[in-house]
C-alpha cells in the first residue's frame, strides 16, 4: 500500500552514487508490480518467502557493496534531503553511525511526535534497562559496523533493530546525533508497532542476554542507577497526583466560601 512512496522517498534524493536493494517476502498485494515499474532504477530486487524481517534485511546487507548502508521499512519514508544532510558527516573516518530525527505520523497525517535522537547516560547497563534508543528509520551505519558487532538477530522479530542500537552502544560503538528531521514513521493499525506486547516480551528476553554480557560489578551498579530513577519518577508522580488533588480541594473550599 505505501511501497510506491518508500522508493518514491530514496529516488527522489537524487543521490549519485545509490545501490537501491529491495527485498520483498512474497508479496501478493501488489508489489511485484510496482518494483517491475522501477526496476531499471534498483541495484538488485527479489520478491520470494523469507523467515522474517531481519532475514530480509540482513538478505539486503549481503548484497550491499557500498560503505555506508541503511534501510527503510516499506510503510516508512525519507524526508528530502536526508541523504545530503546525513552522509557528509561518514567523511570524518572516526564516524561510523549518523542518526537524525525521525517524524511520527498517524495515517491521517496528525504528527504524534518527533523522536530526536540523544546519547545515553548513566552506567551502560541502565541504557539496557530502561531501553535507550535512536530511530531507526534515520540511521546510517557505515559498512565495518556489521563485520564488528554482526548483523540484526533473526531469531527476534519486533525489537531487533533496539537490540542492535544496544549491541553497539554497550560495545562502545555510539551514533553521531543531528537535529535535522530526516524519515517518517508512518502509524497504522496494520504496522508490527501496533501491538507493543510483542515487542515487550521479546526485550525481556534480549534485554537479558545483554546485561549478561556486562561485569557483575556494572549489572548491580546499573540495577541500582535504574531503581534509583523508577523511585525518583515515581515519587515525582505521587507529589503531581498530591497536588492536585490539593489543588481540587482548595478550588471547592473557594466555591463553598463564596457560595455562603
Amino acid at each position: 500500500m505505501y511501497l510506491e512512496r518508500t522508493i518514491r522517498s530514496v529516488l527522489d534524493q537524487d543521490y549519485p552514487d545509490l545501490e537501491f536493494i529491495v527485498i520483498d517476502g512474497g508479496s501478493t498485494d501488489g508489489s511485484v508490480d510496482i518494483l517491475r515499474q522501477y526496476e531499471s532504477r534498483l541495484a538488485h530486487w527479489v520478491s520470494e518467502p523469507d523467515r522474517g524481517q531481519s532475514h530480509a534485511i540482513n538478505k539486503g546487507l549481503a548484497l550491499a557493496s557500498g560503505e555506508v548502508v541503511a534501510y527503510i521499512n516499506s510503510d516508512d519514508y525519507y524526508l528530502p534531503g536526508a541523504f545530503e544532510v546525513a552522509l557528509p558527516f561518514f567523511s570524518d573516518p572516526a564516524v561510523s553511525w549518523v542518526c537524525g530525527a525521525c517524524r511520527y505520523l498517524y495515517s491521517d497525517g496528525t504528527l504524534e511526535t518527533v523522536w530526536r535522537p540523544r546519547l545515553p547516560r548513566g552506567p551502560r547497563g541502565a541504557w539496557v534497562r530502561m531501553p535507550w534508543g535512536v530511530p531507526q528509520a534515520a540511521s546510517f551505519w557505515r559498512r565495518r559496523i556489521f563485520d564488528a558487532f554482526g548483523v540484526f538477530r533473526e531469531d527476534l522479530h519486533y525489537i531487533f533493530d533496539t537490540e542492535f542500537e544496544l549491541r553497539l552502544a554497550v560495545g562502545g560503538c555510539l551514533p553521531t546525533t543531528i537535529d535535522r528531521e530526516l524519515a517518517v514513521r508512518w502509524l497504522h493499525e496494520e504496522a508490527k508497532s501496533a501491538d507493543l506486547s510483542h515487542f515487550q516480551r521479546e526485550f525481556k528476553l534480549a534485554s537479558r542476554q545483554l546485561l549478561d554480557t556486562l561485569p557483575r560489578r556494572e549489572r548491580v551498579l546499573s540495577w541500582l542507577f535504574y531503581t534509583a530513577l523508577r523511585l525518583f519518577h515515581t515519587g515525582l508522580l505521587a507529589a503531581s497526583t498530591v497536588l492536585r488533588k490539593l489543588a481540587l480541594l482548595n478550588l471547592c473550599d473557594r466555591r463553598a466560601t463564596d457560595v455562603q
